[in-house]
Parts: C-alpha cells; sequence; structure tokens
C-alpha cells in the first residue's frame, strides 16, 4: 500500500528494543534510507554518508534526549511541534517528527527522553 507506514527496529536476541523505532512517511524514503546506492544517487556523496551516520546514531540511542547527549545538534522546526532536522550538506536535510500518538510534553516544552519514535517525513531540501 502505498504511503502505508514502514518500520525498522534493531533487537536484542531477548526481543528487547534497542534504539529508537524510526518509521518512515513513505516506501521511497524508507528505501533511501535502506539503499546506500540509492541515496548517492538522489543525495550524492556527503549527503548520503551523512545520512547513513545520523540513522546509525538512531539505532545507537533509545531516546531523542541521547542524541544531545551524544553532542549530536538538530534544529527544531517551528512549522510543526516535534517536527526537527538534521542538516545532512548545506542545502539537504533529513526531516524527522515525533511518532507518538501523544507527544511527550513536560509543560510547554516536548519531552525529548521520552521521545522513544521518529517518523522519517522528508530527505532533501526544506518542506
Amino acid at each position: 500500500m502505498r504511503g502505508e507506514l514502514q518500520s525498522c527496529t534493531a533487537m536484542f536476541a531477548d526481543n528487547r528494543l534497542m534504539g529508537l523505532e524510526v518509521a518512515f512517511r513513505s516506501r521511497e524514503l524508507r528505501s533511501t534510507c535502506e539503499s546506500p546506492t540509492r541515496a548517492k544517487r538522489e543525495l550524492g556523496d556527503a549527503a548520503a554518508a551523512a545520512l547513513r551516520r545520523y540513522l546509525a546514531y538512531l539505532e545507537a540511542v533509545e531516546t531523542v534526549a541521547e542524541l544531545t547527549e551524544m553532542g549530536l545538534e538538530f534544529e527544531h522546526c517551528g512549522s510543526k511541534v516535534g517536527l526537527i532536522r538534521f542538516g545532512l550538506s548545506n542545502e539537504q536535510h533529513l526531516f524527522c517528527e515525533v511518532n507518538h500518538h501523544h507527544v511527550p510534553m513536560s509543560g510547554e516544552a516536548i519531552d525529548w527522553a521520552k521521545v522513544t519514535r521518529l517518523k522519517v517525513v522528508h530527505i532533501g531540501g526544506d518542506l
């Protein structure tokens, strides 16, 4: 089904989740993320390498807060609550949104320590 959410997670042998749960807005986005060849063709070598690094970071942490603890930076997009972007190159970005039914909040701010699910919504220039 076109547009059907695709999800991938790494699992420990005892079936505990490891890493953020990452979903994709479309099969095309999933294919770009999973295929280094496709990513290079669509984004260029440098941005494709950056995409692979960010996806590896997402697999290595359990919450978005851990990304900042690792020293990784991302920008909050003011256009939508829970939309963030990671810079892949000067003009290309990886856009992700919080993928919880109810965005975990702490007062007026998102509680990034409770965000365990992201959805890739766009790769490329600005939305």
